[in-house]
């Protein structure tokens, strides 16, 4: 059975499973899922996008993997106790996760614990849902209810945990003390605050379901939307809210959309193909400050020009969620520090996702969760198993100008860069001729993903 990954907004169909919700059964291949099926994240049909395969990276089991000198050394494992094992976060990490637990053990007694509703969405939709107007009801594919039937284990919605007890194995929760045998923290990340003078409450970050549902009331009748970043969630939500027929505005410090992850060629095309939509640039600039009321705000840029927007959104990036790992005497860095097998500083504690860091830099995106869930899922059900990451290529999802990156992990080296028919393939070399990273840009560069993938493998 193969996985396909859809470019345009980073959907896995995943032959073994099928969609059910959809018609589709489980086992049922690509090509004879239905040619009207449409992708149910970004809403375009076979017939309008290339489908990736995608092959799986082998996890190696090793239980007596030595420590790299970067990671925190872990405590050695405390013999094994009874209680749950708790997963604190119900995004993509702790539900996917708890699945894969399940899969293994069907006698594992599973907990989650969220500060969220505990339904289960599409995180990454978030940013290309309103030119589709899904409400925040329809981007819920499972209620916790629902959640709890399917896999067998307990959600605990709005339950925000106060404190760990690393000694006694316990969370301090609103709700009273929760004993756990071994304890995922899948904590996510939050939105970074601009320290903006004026109205800074104007600024509106979108990272939960939440948020959205906020989003979508304040976007009912207006016509004019500032955002504030131009990195890869200010793009996409440009995209998105200037295919819905908002005039939109991004403000962003770069010198093209996106300096940091690929050259000016690639970033200058992105510029134009979102700017023939209608999204107004402000670049190599900033916010100072924000005056008005809500729905007619007014923001005053540092190079002295006024913008006038109706929301102000803020997407200028995610911080990880360390504050409750570090109280408690985890080792933390930018993220929360793991070893190869995603074990924290302290015993039988481990972490996953957007809260952790990896080589000592946060990783927000969904592949390194994927890869880290079925790892950890052995780890935790007897099978001690290192996760190994491959190059992981990021899906931009500005169908505008289709962009897959795979941000080089050094600065160092230099761009080579051709142009295609409606883009540009843009390879990352080091200084011996290997490539390390790239962006791919238009619907034909997209094409040379696998064999670049390879490539950037192969150099490592």
């Amino acid at each position: 059975m193969k996985k396909w990954l859809c470019i345009i907004c980073g959907l896995i169909y995943d032959e073994a499973e099928g969609w059910p919700k959809d018609g589709i059964a489980a086992g049922t291949r690509w090509e004879d899922v239905p040619d009207d099926w449409k992708c149910p994240d970004c809403g375009v049909g076979k017939a309008d996008f290339e489908m990736i395969e995608i092959r799986e990276e082998a996890v190696a089991a090793a239980p007596a993997a030595p420590t790299p000198a970067a990671k925190p050394v872990p405590a050695p494992a405390a013999p094994r106790r009874e209680g749950p094992i708790v997963i604190v976060g119900s995004g993509h990490a702790g539900y996917s996760l708890a699945q894969a637990i399940r899969k293994h053990d069907a006698n594992a007694e599973i907990v989650v614990l969220t500060r969220e509703s505990g339904d289960l969405y599409s995180k990454p939709a978030l940013s290309i849902a309103t030119s589709q107007d899904r409400s925040a009801e329809a981007l819920i594919s499972e209620t916790p209810f629902d959640i709890e039937r399917r896999l067998k284990i307990r959600v605990y919605p709005r339950c925000e945990v106060e404190s760990i007890d690393a000694e006694a194995r316990a969370l301090h929760t609103r709700y009273g003390a929760m004993p756990y045998s071994k304890l995922v923290l899948a904590l996510g990340a939050s939105p970074i605050r601009l320290d903006v003078a004026g109205r800074a409450d104007a600024l509106l970050s979108v990272n939960n379901l939440d948020d959205y549902r906020l989003l979508r009331s304040r976007l009912d009748g207006v016509s004019r939307v500032a955002i504030v970043g131009d990195g890869l969630i200010g793009c996409e939500f440009a995209n998105d809210l200037a295919k819905r027929g908002l005039h939109v505005s991004v403000i962003g410090i770069g010198k093209w959309p996106l300096e940091r992850l690929m050259p000016q060629e690639a970033g200058n095309h992105l510029q134009d193909a979102l700017a023939a939509l209608g999204v107004q640039w402000h670049l190599q600039n900033s916010v100072r400050e924000i005056t008005g009321a809500p729905g007619n705000w007014t923001l005053a840029l540092a190079d002295g020009a006024r913008i006038e927007a109706e929301v102000v959104i803020s997407a200028v990036g995610l911080a990880p969620n360390v504050a409750l790992a570090a109280a408690c005497g985890v080792e933390v860095g930018r993220g929360i520090r793991t070893d190869a097998q995603l074990r924290t500083s302290l015993p039988d504690i481990y972490a996953l996702g957007d809260c952790v860091e990896i080589d000592g830099r946060p990783a927000p995106y969904l592949a390194p969760i994927n890869h880290g869930v079925d790892a950890l899922a052995h780890t935790l059900t007897g099978q001690p198993t290192d996760v190994l990451y491959p190059p992981m290529p990021v899906q931009v999802k500005t169908p505008a100008a289709p962009l897959m990156l795979l941000p080089p992990a050094a600065p160092e080296g230099e761009w080579r860069i051709d142009a295609t028919e409606d883009g540009f393939s843009c390879g990352h070399f080091d200084s011996h001729g290997k490539m390390r990273g790239f962006a791919l840009i238009g619907q034909r560069a997209q094409a040379l993903r696998g064999r670049w993938v390879e490539q950037c493998q192969q150099a490592n």
